[in-house]
Parts: C-alpha cells; sequence; structure tokens
C-alpha cells in the first residue's frame, strides 16, 4: 500500500521547506559526487548509471539548475514585477537491477521588489519523489508524482488529475505548472494496448495567486475550515499506439482542482472540496508534415455559482484540437482550439457563458544549428474578447548556460474577460540558467 511509504517526509511545512530543500540539496550532491568516484573506480569511461543501464548515460544521478529571473512591467505605473533566485535538484538512480528512483524539487526566493517577496518570501515545490520498479509486464511507481493526462496549454480538458500552480499568470509550461501529489500509479503492457490505474492517498488543490501579488483581485475573506468530500481520488485509462498514431481512454472520479466557493449569511465564504467525474479520450495523428492533437472530456456534477454565491452542480463538455505543421527541419506552425460547454446552462449560472472559446496561433523558428529558439503565440478568446501575445526565446550560450528573454503582451475588451484585470501587464522578462 502507498501508505506504507513515509510520503510526509517529502512534504515539508511552509516554515521548514527552505531548510528542507538545502538539507535534501546537500545530501543528493554528496551522493552525487559519490557515485562519480564510484563509477570511475567500477569501469574506466562508465559512470554509475552507464554499470546500472549496461549502456551509455548521464554522469552523474543528479542535475542543479541554478536561475535568475527578472521582469520589468513597461505600461505605465511601470515597474519590477520579477526578481527571483532559484536552484532545481533533478535526481534519477537505478538501484538493484529493477528499482529506479526519482526526485525533482525546487526551490526559490522572492528578492526585493519581486511582486511575490512581501506576501511569501521562498516557497519550494517539489513534483517528483517517488520509487519505481516493474516485475514482468506490470510496472508500478510510489511516492510523490504528476500525472499528465493531456498536452492544452489553453486549458485542462483530460489534464484533470495533478492540480497546476496558477500564481504566475503568464507561464504556460506544463511541466512547471502541474504539482505533484501522493500516488500510486500502476502499468500493465500488452498486445492490447497499455492499462494503467492510480489512486491518490491525498489530494491537493490548485494554488492560487496570494493577496498583495500582482495576479491577486480575490475580494473574498475564507474562513479557516475547509469543508466538502474528503476521500481519495483514483481512475484508469487504457491506451494503444498505432505506427503513426495513439488513442488514449480515461475515467476518473476526482476531486475539482478549484474550491467551490460558498457565500455565508456573515459575509464571509467557505471553501468546499467537490467531486466530479470525468470520462475522456485523447489522440494524436501524424500524416505527413502534420501531427493533428485531440482531447474531449466530460465533467460530471462540476460546481460553479449562482446570483447568491452557492453551489450549483452542471455537468461540462470540453472539446480541444491542435495541428502542428512542420514546414522544414527548424520552422513549425501551429494552430489550437478549445471550447468549454455548460450543459443546462441558463442564467443563474454566474460569470460564466454557455460557451467559451480560445484560439491558438504559433509559431517556432530554431536557428544557430538549433541554439536559439524563438517562438511566437497569439491567443484570443471569446465570447468576452481577449488577445494574449507572447514572443518566447531560448539561447543556449554552451553546454551549460542558457539565456532567455520573453514579452508579453495581452489585451482585453471586455470586463468579464479573464485578462481584464491584468491588460496592462506588458512585460519584458529575462532568465539567465546555469546548469551542471
Amino acid at each position: 500500500m502507498l501508505s506504507a511509504f513515509p510520503i510526509s517526509v517529502f512534504r515539508p511545512t511552509a516554515q521548514s521547506s527552505f531548510r528542507f530543500f538545502l538539507a535534501v540539496s546537500l545530501g543528493f550532491l554528496v551522493d552525487g559526487y559519490t557515485a562519480q568516484a564510484f563509477a570511475q573506480t567500477a569501469e574506466p569511461g562508465l559512470s554509475l548509471m552507464d554499470n546500472a543501464l549496461g549502456e551509455g548515460g548521464a554522469e552523474s544521478p543528479l542535475r542543479v539548475s541554478i536561475a535568475q529571473e527578472a521582469s520589468y512591467k513597461v505600461e505605465k505605473p511601470d515597474g519590477v514585477v520579477k526578481n527571483r533566485s532559484s536552484v532545481q535538484l533533478e535526481y534519477s538512480k537505478y538501484f538493484l537491477d529493477n528499482f529506479f528512483v526519482q526526485f525533482n524539487g525546487n526551490s526559490t526566493v522572492y528578492l526585493k521588489k519581486d511582486h511575490r517577496h512581501e506576501a511569501e518570501g521562498t516557497d519550494t515545490n517539489i513534483t517528483q519523489a517517488y520509487i519505481q520498479s516493474s516485475f514482468g509486464q506490470t510496472s508500478f511507481r510510489a511516492g510523490i508524482q504528476t500525472l499528465p493526462w493531456g498536452e492544452s496549454i489553453l486549458a485542462p480538458i483530460t489534464d484533470e488529475v495533478s492540480p497546476r500552480d496558477n500564481r504566475e499568470l503568464f507561464n504556460f509550461n506544463l511541466e512547471e505548472l502541474r504539482r505533484g501529489q501522493p500516488m500510486l500509479v500502476l502499468d500493465q503492457y500488452s498486445q492490447l494496448g497499455r492499462w494503467s490505474v492510480f489512486w491518490v492517498t491525498d489530494p491537493t488543490f490548485n494554488k492560487n495567486p496570494k493577496k498583495g501579488t500582482a495576479y491577486s483581485f480575490d475580494p473574498f475573506t475564507y474562513r479557516d475550515k475547509i469543508e466538502g468530500d474528503r476521500g481519495t481520488e483514483y481512475g484508469a485509462s487504457w491506451r494503444m499506439n498505432f505506427e503513426s498514431s495513439d488513442i488514449t481512454f480515461m475515467a476518473a472520479s476526482l476531486l475539482d482542482n478549484d474550491y467551490a466557493l460558498r457565500m455565508n449569511g456573515d459575509g464571509t465564504v467557505t471553501r468546499v472540496r467537490e467531486r466530479i467525474s470525468l470520462a475522456g479520450v485523447s489522440f494524436t495523428q501524424a500524416i505527413g508534415s502534420f501531427v493533428i492533437r485531440g482531447e474531449g472530456a466530460l465533467k460530471s456534477s462540476k460546481p460553479f455559482n449562482n446570483a447568491a454565491m452557492q453551489i450549483v452542480k452542471k455537468d461540462a463538455v470540453d472539446t480541444y484540437l491542435g495541428v502542428d505543421y512542420k514546414y522544414s527541419p527548424s520552422l513549425t506552425f501551429g494552430v489550437e482550439g478549445l471550447n468549454q460547454h455548460i450543459a443546462s446552462w441558463h442564467n443563474e449560472v454566474q460569470g460564466l457563458p454557455r460557451d467559451r472559446q480560445s484560439l491558438m496561433l504559433s509559431m517556432t523558428k530554431l536557428l544557430m544549428n538549433d541554439d536559439l529558439s524563438v517562438t511566437v503565440q497569439h491567443i484570443h478568446g471569446r465570447p468576452y474578447i481577449s488577445n494574449l501575445t507572447m514572443l518566447t526565446t531560448s539561447l543556449k550560450w554552451d553546454d551549460h548556460v542558457t539565456l532567455g528573454m520573453n514579452v508579453i503582451f495581452p489585451n482585453a475588451f471586455d470586463q468579464r474577460s479573464g485578462l481584464w484585470n491584468v491588460r496592462d501587464q506588458k512585460q519584458l522578462a529575462f532568465k539567465v540558467q546555469y546548469q551542471f
């Protein structure tokens, strides 16, 4: 059982998280250097991972990334938005022939003038801390992990198992957005495809901007007690791969990743854990220079709010379709669209229309022997019209240093749009990362 694993050691309290992460970092650094020394004595020219796998591998089971980020809001009132330093540890190691351990975590210090400096100060996030093994055609993973069920960056369609960190509004990197949670996953491989089941013992929820930060516009005062379903999450999927395509069917009983909100008589708001059911399908199809991706999901009993800010439940049907066209080895165009539909919608559902659509156009160009990547994305939202245009660049300076520069340009034309409150957050952002 998953409860037999000491999962709690990977979930430090807010007060001790930064010291905990430093301790883990030191332990992995020592183990990484020990592994390298052992590898040199075990077999010249091979690392410990090489000896464990019997083939070429990484020089060390440990990878460390140190980064400095800064961004500046150029529209009045202008000023610094980001000023932060972070360290990320990625550790993977085989042992006892068929066991594997994986760790991925990062810790961030929000420096002076960063919009999260006063509200948070530091933050530690562990997305992976699990052990994996396989016996015959069956494998299992137990520990803190994420479970990606979808690829849409516009909104989670089938990707509802892992909650997301939404504290940075313009971050669309799904690997950074997904939050880890204690989970047991079993995979069974056969000629009929891969069957997978999961069980989340202690579900976590989306992290939203804290009061006092640049993207917090929450006017409510919340009661400390969180009510609702205290159960676990569980589900299953079946995936079949073909020569140039794959298809996955999935079903799950989940807690909605956002707390449902209920207004009380004294003006305070109670957060409620509400259970939803998900049934979905996703597919990928390659046709020549084109790759077509699709997702669809029925989410039953999803909570919404009425005019009195009481909880009403409706079924939701979300669909997504994306097409990538590889014009050349260094130039790719993409278009993605989604629709989020509320079944049996009527005027009592507040703040959301019956249907919401998003359309994204993108282009990625590789230059300088693929060391420089330039991506332009434009996202258009309806029926409450909004636009978001982003330029993302990444330059691999050498084997250790990567430089990044981003331009963010949001705009909104309707007060009901999700971008209305941040329509002036036009930013220029920079990142320097050193990895070893």
